[in-house]
């Protein structure tokens, strides 16, 4: 029974793909358009620029001031 459980155990761990949330194409979308999901469910057109939908009302300030961060760099939060 082994001999057929463990291949085809390595076939299926090596067949997986990953999993992403969003696709890479959809990704550039948002950044080029600085929409988010949230406000793109709201109106903001993916397929415009960031200064159309800027103009049209559409900002993330949080967004244009936050500064890049790395996860490796950031300490874990404390919880007490």
């Amino acid at each position: 029974m082994n001999r057929f459980i463990l291949p085809a155990l390595v076939l299926l761990i090596a067949a997986q793909s990953p999993a992403y949330a969003i696709s890479e194409k959809y990704r550039k979308q948002l950044e080029r358009s600085g929409c988010t999901q949230a406000s793109e469910l709201q109106g903001c057109d993916i397929h415009k620029t960031k200064a159309e939908n800027a103009k049209a009302g559409f900002t993330n300030p949080k967004a244009a001031d936050a500064p890049k961060s790395d996860a490796k760099t950031q300490a874990p939060a404390k919880t007490e």
